[in-house]
């Protein structure tokens, strides 16, 4: 039966004769001030990363295509709230109606584009895909324009579908904490006060792209920090699945959560045979804690096998973890490689990956040793109180 309360909007759709209806937000929570700041960060990283001068989120409503966030970069000659109307043949009206993303390279090599209502600002080029609610409604796209030709390569593509996901991520859990209001259950009041935590760590995401960004070269670099930011989507990504699977506890099986963690990081990472041996005591820490010791291992994984096994032929890592106090946890990590620099301290070299390290064991207010023992190896101890 149709819902009586359903909104929808009629979008122009490329080379179509008749107008697209699309089901819109329908009695959906508005967007708080923290997410609308980091959605602003997101699409200025974007737009500088693409070197493009547009960057934008729109939203639909049931006449109007409003802009809800614009980057903050040179020559981008929109802002926020601007709005057109619907049925003017709009790039994100085609993106809305057909839900999938559209690259235009040139407005030219189309009779369609060559005189749409952004033409007049100069732009030549566009690349968006749309934004959804869990439920299939639509909140509107996300897309950089550019104001020459612009192919938009493979990887670009990816980086917006990146990052289109964690912003997709931030609905659900508005549209899960306004049912936790309404259930008025404990249980689910503080799973939705974890998911708040853990989201803050995609802030720590986008700065960890940022940096990256700054260092990678055109056409070399780009792949490489794309499947880094991946597997740190993915580290929150694992700890999601464990919450909607557990019913008696908000805490996280570390034990569990860590080799599904390093299964998934060697799987994406590793094209040779390479093992893993675990030490890990079985324990539970809250969703916040355990994503901080995802990452840590996962840095110290991740670093293996990129640099320490050159030469060796039977690649090795051994991970111990141990409760020595109620408040604190021990990680013990090793791996048969080439060995540690000379004079190497965690957090002083100029690895992006060592600053980020000491960073996040710092956090938790941990200490971190790190050697040489026929191999690279590491002594980290962390409060979880």
């Amino acid at each position: 039966m149709q819902n009586p309360d359903q909104l929808y909007a009629r979008v122009k759709v490329e080379n179509e004769p008749s107008q697209r209806i699309v089901p819109i937000s329908t009695n959906k929570p508005d967007i708080p001030q923290n997410i609308q700041e980091k959605w602003q960060k997101i699409v200025n990283l974007v737009a500088e990363i693409l070197c493009v001068p547009t960057g934008l989120i729109t939203r639909l409503t049931t006449s109007d295509l409003e802009i809800f966030v614009a980057s903050q970069t040179q020559g981008n000659p929109y802002k926020r709230y601007d709005k057109d109307m619907l049925g003017i043949g709009m790039f994100c009206e085609t993106v809305a109606g057909k839900r999938e993303a559209m690259i235009v390279p040139e407005i030219n090599g189309s009779d369609y584009w060559r005189n749409n209502p952004h033409a007049t600002l100069g732009m030549h080029s566009y690349m968006g895909v749309p934004i959804e609610w869990e439920d299939g409604e639509l909140f509107g796209t996300f897309c950089m324009l550019d104001d020459k030709s612009n192919p938009f390569s493979q990887q670009y593509q990816e980086l917006l579908n990146q990052f289109k996901e964690i912003i997709e991520t931030d609905l659900s859990y508005l549209l899960l904490y306004e049912q936790m209001q309404s259930q008025l259950s404990a249980k689910e009041m503080q799973l939705r006060e974890a998911h708040h935590r853990i989201k803050n760590h995609f802030n720590f995401l986008i700065s960890y792209l940022k940096i990256q960004s700054d260092e990678y070269d055109e056409g070399h670099g780009l792949q490489s920090v794309l499947k880094e930011l991946q597997n740190r989507i993915h580290t929150i990504s694992l700890i999601h699945d464990e919450l909607y699977q557990s019913t008696a506890s908000m805490h996280i099986p570390l034990d569990q959560y860590l080799k599904k963690l390093c299964d998934y990081t060697l799987h994406n990472l590793v094209g040779v045979h390479f093992q893993i041996n675990y030490e890990i005591e079985p324990m539970c820490l809250s969703p916040e804690k355990s994503v901080s010791c995802g990452y840590i291992v996962s840095e110290l994984l991740t670093n293996s096998i990129k640099h320490a096994f050159r030469g060796i032929e039977a690649p090795q890592i051994n991970i111990s973890l141990r409760q020595i106090s109620p408040q604190e946890i021990e990680i013990l990590y090793q791996d048969n490689g080439i060995g540690l620099p000379e004079h190497y301290e965690v957090g002083l070299s100029n690895s992006t990956q060592s600053f980020l390290l000491k960073s996040m064991i710092d956090q938790m207010n941990g200490n971190i040793q790190a050697g040489n023992k026929n191999g690279a190896f590491f002594r980290i101890t962390l409060r979880v109180d």
